[in-house]
């Protein structure tokens, strides 16, 4: 039954602080606990978790404020939590826990029982409770400091897996073996004779790593075949059906291999395996992607900052944790069209790679300026003609007008393809001075044009790199760059200590709120300093 908690405490006489002298208390004021408190504690909307627990009357929650507080406190393991919130005061005044909460029990099963339940409602719904905490908190830090929201920037990161990477002969051992190991656990299970040596200490190296260049064909051939027989063995014997280990296995095949009409398995070329194939069976959502000469196993990350030059804060409005096959252009796209926040920016720095046709326009009815600091392809010099250049009737939305002000003798638009198309007299084009710039085409009887909306955007937003406006917009979008640095290195994003996309969820929006509330405090003190 869910219970929510007291936001504010009333201090009794047997508080500690009560016995505290007056220099203490003023160093206690000074910590991170009281910001936390203020910033982050007393702002948690528990509420919201109250989807979590039985509607039914049962014993209450603990705290959930106090549990979300812990999940924020990054750097320690359950352990280290539980005992700084037992002995260190400092967590319990951030927590603000009074003395007879002090007392309750709080255990390391809590905390997991709490992430699980996280874990299974997202899994449930698709609805993550934390990254909606780590979005609400940035807004109301937002309105404490007055922050300007109308500059926002985007950007995205690779998040490897802890997982180890495999070969494909290693993958698909791995994953029989584990089949094998759920099967000797089952009571009156006899494993056929072909699996046994899955058992054996040191089958694993004597099969992989022992396996010379010329023979790994022939190897994979035949651990897929052991795969695919332990598969059909466990099918007709029907056990361990409901396992992860099976799940796996079926994974495997289906991805890794071919049927022929004689039950003989065969590998399927490396080059035709989907990205999202299994990579490891100890985490089995991360995906693959080759970006920027790096092979990366995991996920991908995209945040949205605003940043108020004027207070020198910045703060991370939005997180999007993902599968890596996921691009730029559909984080883009969206977060344009979705997000609230898109409503109330008015500028959106971004880089090339999350251009697309269906974001500029969506941008355009909500009249945010979007600047992407660097395009693929041919750049627009100043001696090129853009076909941005063509005059366009909003009404009609045929060419009215070449750049040098000749009118078409022909003129039409395809809706459904979003295609202009015009023509142009001959003598008009001949002894037009820009004529060698321009993109029209000569045919018989006249001068041809033809390019689609997307080309008229793209040849656009080139023509605007080089402005000073371009250079301004593209200077603060690379501010963002330093971000997922500083959440990698500090809040272990390099290689995150949990595996699976919904727990590493979990982990990387509490680590935002973290960064946003060290971002927080850091401006506190700026603004506390007495000029000299």
């Amino acid at each position: 039954m869910f219970k929510p908690s007291k936001k504010t405490v009333q201090k009794s006489l047997f508080d500690q602080d009560q016995t505290f002298p007056s220099y203490v208390m003023e160093m206690l004021y000074k910590s991170w606990a009281e910001d936390f408190y203020k910033l982050i504690f007393t702002q948690i909307n528990e509420v919201r978790y109250s989807v979590l627990y039985s509607e039914k009357g049962s014993r209450p929650n603990k705290a959930v404020n106090v549990l979300v507080s812990l999940l924020i406190q990054y750097l320690f393991s359950d352990e280290d939590l539980i005992g700084s919130l037992f002995f260190d005061y400092r967590f319990q005044y951030a927590l603000g826990l009074d003395s007879a909460e002090k007392r309750e029990r709080l255990c390391v099963n809590t905390l997991s029982n709490f992430r699980c339940r996280l874990v299974e409602y997202e899994m449930q719904t698709g609805r993550n409770l934390i990254q909606e905490e780590m979005e609400e908190l940035a807004e109301k830090m937002a309105e404490f400091f007055s922050l300007n929201t109308s500059l926002a920037r985007m950007d995205s990161t690779m998040i490897d897996s802890s997982c180890k990477k495999m070969t494909r002969i290693e993958l698909v051992y791995t994953v029989t073996r584990n089949m094998v190991r759920e099967l000797s656990k089952i009571m009156d299970v006899e494993i056929p004779d072909f699996l046994k040596a899955y058992l054996e200490k040191g089958h694993k190296n004597q099969t992989i790593y022992k396996t010379r260049t010329d023979e790994e064909n022939s190897k994979l051939a035949y651990l897929l075949q052991q795969a695919y027989d332990c598969f059909k063995w466990v099918q007709e014997n029907r056990v361990s059906l409901d396992s992860v280990a099976f799940q796996h296995l079926k994974r495997l095949l289906v991805e890794q291999s071919v049927e022929t009409e004689e039950g003989v398995v065969i590998p399927v070329d490396g080059k035709k395996i989907s990205p999202q194939s299994l990579q490891n069976p100890s985490d089995p959502d991360a995906t693959f992607r080759y970006k920027a000469g790096h092979n990366h196993v995991g996920s991908i990350l995209n945040l949205v900052e605003v940043h108020d030059p004027e207070k020198e804060l910045g703060l991370i409005m939005h997180a999007d944790l993902k599968e890596n096959r996921h691009s730029d252009a559909e984080f883009g796209e969206e977060f344009v069209t979705h997000h609230p926040l898109s409503e109330k920016i008015q500028t959106l720095a971004v880089d090339g790679a999350y251009f697309r046709q269906e974001t500029i326009e969506k941008a355009e009815e909500k009249d945010i300026e979007m600047n992407f600091s660097q395009m693929t392809g041919r750049n627009v010099s100043d001696t090129d003609i853009g076909v941005n250049q063509f005059e366009i009737d909003k009404d009609t939305h045929k060419i009215t007008r070449c750049p040098q002000g000749y009118e078409p003798t022909f003129s039409v638009y395809d809706s459904e393809k979003k295609e202009y198309t015009a023509k142009f007299y001959k003598q008009h084009c001949n002894q037009c001075p820009l004529k060698e710039f321009c993109q029209v085409k000569e045919q018989k009887k006249a001068f041809h044009i033809s390019f689609s909306e997307s080309k008229r955007k793209t040849d656009e937003i080139r023509s605007k790199i080089g402005s000073k406006r371009h250079k301004e917009l593209s200077n603060y979008r690379a501010g963002i760059e330093g971000t997922p640095s500083i959440l990698k290195r500090v809040y272990q994003l390099e290689h995150l200590p949990v595996r699976g996309l919904v727990r590493s969820k979990i982990w990387v929006y509490a680590s935002i709120i973290a960064q946003n509330f060290k971002r927080c405090v850091k401006c506190l003190r700026k603004m506390t300093v007495v000029p000299q």
